[in-house]
């Protein structure tokens, strides 16, 4: 008797415990209003993509500009290789963010960017902050891995560069700088941008497909810099990412999403 009583209490727990995941995945409403659908610089496809291509340059152009300006010159006062990363990269993406919302205000709905910011009650919260990323890193790592075997299979062994010149031999604040910078403010800003601002612009005029597979194209490119390697497997998550925000109609589980892997790799490859 007491082993049926305790099945149904773990059935009406793992009831609700569905219930809760798919009210979560039901989150802000992802199809576009009429009205939503107009929001943009223009009506015109063509036009809407020379904007948001237009848009994108010009954020990397500003990323690899200021990060290089403030890294130079934190580097000739004397500063540390590693801290002048961290600080150049941290204040170099809290410049990013009004500039980004300056694209999203010309072309797109800042209202529609704050509602996919709203945390709603608790146990949602939770669920797309923590229960959502954790089981999206798992799927990530697991897709990178299988890409890291195919890749090393067809190109051999990728040239990965991973030295930001802080380890866990540096001082607390270089650490706690260099952790700030890539798994705290980089996740925010570049969400805000590419699932956030792309992936709206391109959602008014394509499928929701188009959107996640484009914008996920132009967040892998950003990672440039690091070799095709890194393009590959930023695409991979970005493709994630984008299915998320899709799903849950919230850019919290995607920048939950983004910290948790950037962490995750700091803390095994980085430092």
């Amino acid at each position: 008797m007491a082993d049926e009583s305790d099945n149904n209490s773990f059935d009406s727990r793992h009831s609700k415990v569905l219930d809760s995941i798919r009210e979560t995945f039901e989150g802000v409403p992802t199809d576009l209003s009429a009205e939503q659908k107009s929001v943009g610089a223009s009506d015109k496809t063509w036009v809407s993509w020379l904007i948001i291509l237009t848009f994108s340059a010009v954020w990397w152009v500003a990323l690899l500009i200021g990060s290089l300006a403030i890294f130079l010159a934190l580097h000739l006062v004397g500063i540390s290789e590693g801290l002048a990363i961290s600080v150049s990269g941290l204040l170099t993406y809290i410049i990013l963010i009004p500039l980004t919302l300056l694209f999203i205000y010309v072309d797109g709905s800042l209202d529609r960017i704050k509602g996919m910011l709203r945390f709603g009650s608790v146990k949602r919260t939770l669920i797309l902050i923590l229960a959502i990323p954790i089981v999206v890193t798992l799927i990530d790592w697991i897709l990178t891995i299988i890409y890291t075997v195919l890749w090393i299979g067809i190109f051999g062994e990728p040239s990965i560069d991973t030295d930001m010149g802080t380890n866990w031999e540096s001082s607390s604040i270089d650490i706690a700088l260099l952790l700030l910078s890539v798994a705290i403010v980089t996740p925010i800003v570049e969400e805000l941008m590419f699932r956030g601002y792309i992936f709206d612009a391109i959602n008014r005029k394509h499928s929701d497909w188009t959107a996640i597979i484009w914008s996920s194209i132009l967040f892998g490119l950003l990672h440039f810099l690091g070799g095709s390697f890194y393009i590959g497997a930023a695409l991979i998550g970005g493709i994630i990412y984008g299915w998320i925000r899709v799903r849950t109609g919230s850019l919290l589980p995607s920048i939950a999403c983004h910290m948790m892997w950037n962490m995750f790799a700091l803390m095994t490859s980085y430092l």
